[in-house]
């Protein structure tokens, strides 16, 4: 009995253990992150935004993100989300970070030069096409 229970102690101990990759990327999103430009899609736009008038709040203690979209530009074909509260979560992949939404998959993570980009043709499955590419700055 007493090697059953610390069979179990050990099980119990092993699957608890965190992987400290999935919180650091997570953390890595943490904070403010406004819209600078979007680009690509069917019709290859290439859109600046200023700063603020498009917000992503991650937080990661409750993984949400709050979007605050003022976009006043009316020739934009796409702005990204809508303002509102969703829900996120990151995906790891063969050593690649994916963003999901809601519970769907949204774009592929990466940063260049301390800037987040959101690319929607870099998916967890292979790649896409037509995507979009979110460009933010803190």
């Amino acid at each position: 009995m007493e090697k059953f229970i610390i069979t179990i102690l050990c099980f119990i101990t092993l699957t608890a253990c965190s992987n400290s990759d999935n919180e650091s990327k997570e953390d890595i999103l943490s904070g403010v992150w406004n819209v600078q430009n979007i680009s690509g899609g069917f019709v290859g736009m290439n859109q600046t935004f200023e700063t603020a008038a498009i917000t992503w709040t991650f937080n990661t203690s409750d993984s949400r993100l709050t979007v605050v979209n003022n976009n006043v530009l009316v020739d934009v074909i796409y702005d990204g989300l809508d303002s509102g509260l969703y829900l996120y979560s990151i995906v790891e992949v063969d050593d690649e970070s994916f963003l999901e939404i809601n519970g769907q998959e949204f774009a592929g993570i990466s940063f260049t030069n301390g800037q987040l980009i959101l690319n929607q043709n870099k998916i967890s499955t292979g790649s896409g096409a037509d995507g979009f590419i979110i460009s933010f700055a803190p």
